[in-house]
C-alpha cells in the first residue's frame, strides 16, 4: 500500500511540473509600463443584450502603477486595481 501511494505521489509531482511548464510556455508576458493606454475586459452583460453584441473591452484607461500581477488603472477620477490578464494594449 505504501509503494502505491509513493508512486501516485511521484506521478502527481511530475504532472504538476509539466502543467506549470506548459502554462509558462503558452502565456505570453505583456510588456505594460506606467503611462500606457490599455483596454479593460468587461465580463458583465447588460440585461436586455446578448453577450455577442455587447462591447467586451472598455476604455481606454491609463496605467498608474504596476505590481507583480496587478495594475492600477485610472480613467478620469476613477481608480481601479485589476489583474493584468484583463488588460490589453490600446493602439
Amino acid at each position: 500500500m505504501q509503494t502505491v501511494h509513493h508512486h501516485a505521489h511521484k506521478n502527481l509531482i511530475v504532472s504538476k511540473s509539466n502543467s506549470k511548464e506548459h502554462y509558462h510556455k503558452t502565456s505570453g508576458a505583456m510588456q505594460l509600463r506606467v503611462g500606457d493606454k490599455v483596454l479593460l475586459f468587461d465580463e458583465t452583460v447588460c440585461r436586455a443584450r446578448s453577450r455577442k453584441l455587447s462591447a467586451q473591452w472598455i476604455g481606454p484607461y491609463t496605467i498608474t502603477e504596476i505590481d507583480k500581477v496587478n495594475a492600477t488603472i485610472t480613467r478620469g477620477h476613477k481608480v481601479t486595481k485589476v489583474h493584468v490578464n484583463r488588460l490589453k494594449p490600446f493602439y
